[in-house]
């Protein structure tokens, strides 16, 4: 039976008091804790589960918000002397949030609209875009019965040359593809590809696990009892506390004036320096003109950020980096874990500029993973995670109790609520600086967040009975990816939740996209203070817009 009373709005409250702030992994301050019986939740929202997941997607989101929100108002309180100012965090926002990229508008056109996609097509150097190469990302059946989830990155070729196939064919119908990729696929045995493409391709792809099957492995069993990130403190004489900037405000936002290297991309890693840009940070994304992007994404990912071409293969590129980080207060590290150590730029060397300099840096890094474990050097996707830790077995017994395939989310979930849960990780760090000193490192993973949403529960059986009546479209197959699958929840959204997409939901900026005078219009904040105004200074950029130097060097 169906607990009447359940919203999403209770559960996120519970979700907040109950289990984050309760969580000493977390090392969440007093002071934030104390902040958060001033979070409340907007109850004009939606107040039944409307996505059709059978985790709690919406519930989630909505409380590490109201968690990151919660934070930015206890530094607000200390910086602006606002002791008593209230937020509200609007559940509807917090599920859109999970897709934002797809609201986007840019010149008062859709992000779907073909002279838009022309526009940011130009990153697709790769032709990822093409049936047979973007249908490498997907679910294929192995040889010996299991399920495995091939990723082409943002170059599907390693994987075609380790199945045998051709690197490009033209094919007419996305089944066509989709068909040549089975009959390959199914050649070979799950852990042989597995193996082979981790470690000889250096491609991310994973088996498509359980839960159990997830927390039975070497790995699960290894991060079992990580947090939702890992707070570590570099203390040290030569590392006083910093105070947070003295500036002159009117947004009274909480980290104005902090400074963040963006070495970020693809969606987790860019969303989390999207947010300290809403929250006030000053941000530099760091890019390679020469190397292919997620464009679709970066057009909205891009929102408050400086981007800045630099080649850090090159000693120029290595020393304008440098300029920049020994300017920093934060370095976002979302490579594969160990590439910019090999550049000369892990945490090492990152936090001894903060000792030559007498003033300590936030080392944030990303990763799939985790910190940890036997598969802690594997480069690693959303779809990857969705797929090892069991994510897509549970949605496929949300439409079929005996499923025999996965199927993948409709939605890229764990990547945009890990954005939120390494801008949290971050804002703690910078508090922690600001009172005690030293450097920090903070450690955030897809797997993590994924571990975190299992442990939430599942919808009840009533739930997702009424999710699946209200979309039965959404009803998928192993081989449909997100790309299938979005195309739904664009056309389904309007007609079985239009609420969410109220106008009043969405912010509208000058872009900076190549067309003069344009606007976009995106998704806004999901928390509203009294006081405090969420925001961005810039729009959307392209990618080498600004040279690589802090504005106030220009």
């Amino acid at each position: 039976m169906a607990d009447e009373n359940y919203t999403i709005q209770k559960e996120a409250s519970r979700i907040l008091h109950s289990i984050l702030l309760a969580d000493s992994r977390l090392q969440i301050p007093e002071s934030v804790k104390a902040a958060a019986a001033r979070t409340s939740f907007d109850p004009s929202a939606l107040s039944a589960p409307f996505l059709p997941a059978p985790v709690k997607c919406t519930e989630s989101s909505t409380a590490l918000w109201a968690l990151l929100a919660t934070f930015g108002n206890a530094i607000a309180a200390e910086r602006y002397n606002l002791p008593d100012q209230k937020v509200v965090i609007n559940s509807d926002v917090a599920s859109i949030f999970l897709f934002s990229f797809l609201l986007l508008q840019v010149g008062g056109k859709p992000i779907s609209d073909l002279e838009v996609r022309k526009r940011y097509s130009i990153y697709d150097t790769t032709s990822q875009f093409t049936h047979w190469r973007r249908l490498v990302t997907n679910v294929y059946p192995t040889r010996d019965g299991r399920w495995f989830h091939l990723h082409g990155g943002l170059d599907s070729t390693p994987c075609l040359k380790m199945l045998g196939l051709p690197t490009h064919r033209d094919v007419a119908e996305e089944m066509d593809a989709i068909e040549g990729l089975t009959e390959a696929v199914r050649q070979f045995d799950a852990d042989w590809l597995d193996i082979e493409a981790n470690e000889f391709w250096r491609q991310a792809g994973g088996i498509c696990l359980t839960p159990e099957e997830y927390r039975d492995s070497e790995h699960g069993k290894v991060v079992a009892d990580e947090p939702l990130y890992l707070l570590e403190e570099f203390t040290s004489e030569k590392l006083p506390p910093v105070p947070w900037p003295n500036i002159e405000t009117k947004t009274y936002r909480p980290l104005e004036g902090i400074k963040v290297v963006d070495l970020t991309r693809a969606i987790a890693g860019p969303t989390i320096a999207k947010l300290a840009a809403l929250f006030g940070a000053t941000v530099v994304r760091v890019s390679n003109t020469n190397l292919p992007d997620l464009g679709i994404v970066l057009f909205e990912s891009n929102l408050g950020k400086r981007d800045a071409h630099l080649d850090l293969k090159s000693s120029e590129g290595k020393l304008a980096l440098r300029r920049l980080i020994e300017d920093a207060d934060v370095v976002l590290d979302g490579y594969r874990p160990g590439a910019l150590e090999k550049l000369g730029f892990g945490p090492t060397y990152v936090h001894e500029i903060g000792k030559r300099r007498g003033k300590g840096i936030v080392y944030a890094r990303e990763n799939c993973y985790g910190w940890k474990g036997p598969w802690k050097h594997r480069s690693g996707w959303q779809q990857i995670s969705d797929a090892v830790t069991g994510i897509a077995w549970l949605f496929a017994r949300m439409w079929d109790a005996d499923a025999v395939e996965p199927v993948m989310p409709f939605l890229p979930n764990s990547d945009f609520q890990t954005g939120i849960v390494g801008c949290i990780g971050i804002m703690n760090a910078l508090d922690k600086r600001a009172k005690k000193g030293g450097n920090y490192l903070v450690s955030m993973s897809l797997n993590y967040l994924n571990s975190f949403l299992i442990s939430l529960g599942t919808q009840g059986p009533e739930v997702q009975k009424s999710l699946r009546e209200m979309w039965p479209d959404m009803k998928s197959r192993h081989y449909d990816d997100l790309h299938r699958q979005m195309r739904v929840l664009s056309a389904g959204l309007p007609k079985l939740a239009p609420q969410v997409l109220d106008p009043k939901y969405f912010t509208t900026i000058k872009a900076n996209l190549g067309v003069p005078d344009e606007e976009m219009v995106f998704v806004g904040p999901a928390a509203t203070y009294e006081t405090t105004k969420l925001g961005y200074d810039t729009g959307s950029c392209l990618r080498g817009t600004y040279e690589p130097k802090w504005p106030n060097e220009e």
